[in-house]
């Protein structure tokens, strides 16, 4: 059930997306040998010119779950030149600038619809889930437990702080497995199996582990991890950013056991918010209390022709994009894409 609530708790802007550990991973994995540059009049966020136009897209790109900026008051020199910044999956609360840079105009594009559990004012699961979920939903998640209780002794833990490496590897590499065995079984492109990315995902989680910037959410059978989520924190703020979990315990509804468990130890620990940010998924409107928007936002010169000229052209791209994904020609696409033989590797 979604509230029409749309202001949700920011999180600082020293979030995890902006810290030395994240952008300095994904710039060795996607902007290898760009030069990166900070920008007086923007505060928050980095950027890379990738390619001949003259277009700066923020550090990180659609790597976050959301970055969250603002401009610069003591440094709004008057902008004079044809580029162009592009600042990916901004949430219609992310941006916090009071002024314009001077010679600046900004145009937001929506692109995804964003959700999450708002836990400020909850002191117990039960009490979340009482106001969640139906009771006639609440009698099968209790079933559902129950069996698998009489069954298997399940354990859930939050895997972060110092985390040997070894014990890392073989976690991530189950974690792997049971995503591939996933999209197999739906028959559909998972772009984080995508062997960049999930190479990335690798490399930067477990720095951002030892920080407690990232957790493994894992739920085990016997020392078998049956459901595992990476999570990324920024505070009393928690992002949920890939989750998976073995299909021979779907007759258990584990995907949504292990979700029931996620939100207690987030409400034990004092996080407020757990953030589902983009994609639309049923599961995302079942269990979140709160929607918001991530907009791409285009900052352009209007005084410059070919500025003006590349941020229209991002625009008109953006929105057949919106348009298309709205339509679900994506997920269309990502069916006959894995037919075609991209599958999970």
């Amino acid at each position: 059930m979604i509230s029409e609530k749309k202001h949700i708790i920011p999180p600082p802007f020293d979030g995890p997306y902006t810290s030395d550990t994240f952008t300095s991973i994904w710039s060795q994995h996607f902007a290898t040998g760009l030069e990166t540059i900070n920008v007086d009049y923007f505060e928050g966020i980095s950027f890379y010119k990738k390619g001949k136009l003259a277009i700066y897209n923020n550090v990180g790109a659609t790597n976050t779950k959301g970055i969250h900026y603002s401009t610069n008051p003591s440094s709004m020199t008057i902008v004079n030149d044809n580029k162009v910044y592009l600042i990916y999956d901004v949430p219609d609360f992310g941006f916090r600038g009071k002024q314009i840079p001077n010679g600046l105009r900004l145009i937001t594009v929506p692109q995804y619809e964003g959700y999450i559990c708002d836990l400020t004012n909850e002191k117990s699961t039960e009490g979340y889930l009482t106001t969640q979920l139906s009771s006639r939903s609440r009698s099968k998640l209790r079933n559902y437990q129950n069996k698998l209780k009489k069954k298997y002794s399940v354990e859930y833990q939050m895997i972060w702080g110092d985390v040997a490496e070894k014990e890392y590897d073989a976690l991530f590499e189950k974690f792997h497995e049971l995503l591939i065995r996933r999209f197999d079984e739906k028959q559909v492109v998972n772009n984080n199996l995508d062997p960049k990315e999930w190479s990335f995902f690798k490399d930067v989680t477990l720095p951002m582990m030892r920080n407690k910037e990232a957790g493994l959410f894992v739920g085990s059978v016997q020392g078998n991890p049956i459901a595992i989520t990476l999570l990324n924190f920024s505070k009393d703020h928690a992002y949920d950013v890939i989750r998976v979990f073995d299909i021979d315990f779907s007759q258990y509804r584990i995907g949504s056991l292990s979700i029931v468990e996620q939100i207690n130890w987030c409400i034990k620990n004092s996080f407020k918010i757990l953030d589902f940010s983009k994609g639309q998924f049923d599961y995302k409107e079942r269990w979140c209390n709160r929607s918001y928007v991530l907009n791409y936002h285009i900052w352009y010169n209007p005084k410059s022709l070919t500025s003006w000229g590349i941020a229209n052209l991002l625009v008109a791209k953006f929105k057949l994009k919106y348009w298309a994904r709205k339509q679900g020609i994506f997920k269309s696409l990502n069916r006959i894409r894995y037919k075609l033989g991209h599958k999970p590797q």
